[in-house]
């Protein structure tokens, strides 16, 4: 069961987590079909599950790739306060940084396994940065990727 719940009407509390993937100075990124914009891949977080768990999990659903969870850098939680249409939503998002082996990479860009709509793609560091991501905090990390806790409303 994922942590996502209805508080009343149009009020929404998700925790998620997501992953910075790296390989040397490339970048790997997703993209809906039918959205403008790229995110980081990641999912919501299930009952009784920990954020870095997470991360395993959703890496090996969406992509195959058998990431342990120390491999994993907590970079950033970040507080997301955003609107989707009428829906306010109050987002946990735990960040996590990954420097991953030269056979994920050697695989290229694909499509997601659980979803044919999610383009999954590496980007030059210099490419990576131009690209319209979301939320945008995302390209920071690039260049400081440093622990921090931050506070979002976009």
């Amino acid at each position: 069961m994922d942590l996502s719940i209805n508080i009343k009407d149009n009020l929404k509390l998700n925790i998620r987590s997501s992953a910075l993937i790296k390989y040397q100075d490339n970048y790997f990124i997703s993209k809906r079909k039918d959205k403008d914009y790229y995110s980081i891949p990641g999912g919501r977080v299930s009952f009784n599950e920990d954020s870095k768990k997470t991360i395993v999990r959703e890496l090996k659903e969406e992509l195959d790739w058998d990431i342990k969870d120390n491999e994993l850098k907590l970079v950033r939680i970040v507080e997301n306060f955003y609107k989707i249409k009428e829906n306010c939503i109050h987002e946990y998002l735990f960040i996590y940084e990954i420097e991953i082996d030269k056979k994920y990479f050697d695989k290229g860009n694909f499509i997601n396994l659980e979803n044919p709509l999610m383009e999954m793609k590496w980007f030059k560091k210099d490419d990576y940065i131009k690209l319209n991501i979301k939320p945008n905090l995302i390209k920071d990390i690039i260049l400081d990727n440093s622990f921090k806790h931050i506070i979002n409303r976009d």
